[in-house]
């Protein structure tokens, strides 16, 4: 087979991913997920303190932040989750807020003129990072499930259900806000003449959002000074040099070494071959996903931690590269097959010398377990110490 042949069978392949009807696309991402919902709470510390915080309140009606600034909409979730059915309850419930995003980002993908959405939408649910707290008792998929659902029912100018659903999403990862309010200065720009809905809307979600912190801050005795101050440990672990290497080094690990050399070629592409397409890009779209990606890297710039915490970033990574390769999209779908290989074997590049309090680092290549196969031997491990 040669090169024009090879690229043909890509792009039929690609065409063909667009005619699966989205319920099948939300099938296959579920089954992926359902064997991790047997794997206990999950291998995030912070699975346990929301577990606790249920716990706590029925022994004493006082409430307890898992941590702060406070992650309220899930806390009680998982309670009721937790008193249901344990374990397996709970990472039901986030198995099916990840559904629900993933569906509400094909949606969206739609009515804002997405190209690929299908294939965009089965990169979403393959990532590593989607795909290992998938089916975990822990909060990001929560709250990016219920932004992205209330953006796609803002789109639908459903605003009261909107304002209520966005809420919730700001109420169960506060970071949620920065999205959000993004989204609503777009739809202003874009509704020059009917403001007044997204107004009320974006008005009503901050009110609901403010009164689900009221028992965070209560606990606080409402000293807003310790509200949001973040814990980070040694501060000589926190040079401008050692952050930088952690901000750019999980950045990289987020997408994987093949995964950002691909990104860095469509880029390139992308300019060099599509100028006239990119000057085409004037419905704002790609201009809000690259301010929402570069806010929430400035916002993990001051907290390298959590790769997790790069999430939000995802969805509108892929919305940008849909819309750059409109017609292109065999380079998507290689990008697909470099994320999904990512799950299962790392090229690490770096290893630390003191785990858990890097201070110095050894370079080279290092084959390894993917994150996905990392975080369930952890998750094992858990289960069965």
């Amino acid at each position: 087979m040669n090169s024009k042949s090879r690229i043909n069978f890509l792009k039929t392949t690609c065409l063909k991913i667009e005619e699966i009807p989205v319920w099948i696309l939300l099938l296959i991402a579920g089954l992926l997920y359902s064997p991790l919902v047997f794997l206990g709470y999950g291998s995030d510390s912070d699975s346990y303190s929301v577990v606790r915080t249920g716990q706590y309140f029925v022994q004493t009606l006082d409430y307890l932040p898992s941590r702060l600034p406070g992650y309220f909409v899930h806390e009680v979730f998982v309670f009721f989750l937790n008193l249901i059915g344990g374990s397996i309850a709970c990472n039901l419930g986030t198995l099916g807020m990840t559904l629900l995003m993933l569906g509400a980002f094909e949606d969206i993908c739609t009515r804002l003129n997405v190209p690929s959405k299908n294939l965009l939408t089965l990169t979403l649910a393959i990532h590593p990072f989607v795909w290992a707290n998938a089916a975990a008792t822990i909060d990001y998929l929560w709250a990016l499930g219920f932004a992205f659902f209330g953006i796609s029912l803002l789109l639908r100018k459903r605003n009261l259900a909107a304002a209520i659903t966005l809420g919730l999403a700001i109420g169960s990862r506060l970071s949620t806000v920065l999205l959000i309010t993004f989204v609503f200065a777009y739809l202003l720009w874009k509704q020059k003449g009917n403001r007044k809905q997204p107004v009320l809307c974006g008005f009503f979600t901050a009110l609901i959002a403010a009164i689900l912190y009221l028992p965070a801050l209560d606990f606080l005795e409402w000293d807003i000074s310790r509200w949001l101050i973040l814990s980070t440990g040694d501060p000589n672990l926190w040079t401008f040099s050692l952050r930088l290497g952690r901000f750019g080094y999980k950045n990289l690990m987020f997408w994987s070494l093949p995964a950002i050399i691909w990104m860095i070629v469509i880029v390139i592409f992308t300019f060099s071959h599509s100028r006239n397409q990119v000057k085409s890009w004037g419905d704002g779209v790609v201009g809000l996903s690259l301010l929402i990606i570069l806010c929430y890297e400035i916002l993990f710039y001051q907290a390298p931690i959590e790769m997790e915490y790069l999430l939000p970033t995802l969805p509108f990574v892929l919305i940008v590269f849909g819309k750059a390769l409109r017609a292109q999209p065999e380079y998507l779908l290689i990008f697909f097959f470099l994320i999904l290989i990512a799950n299962f074997i790392w090229i690490n590049p770096a290893r630390s010398l003191t785990p858990n309090q890097t201070s110095e680092v050894v370079y080279g290549l290092w084959l390894e377990k993917g994150y996905l196969l990392k975080d369930i031997s952890l998750r094992l491990s858990m289960l069965h110490p």
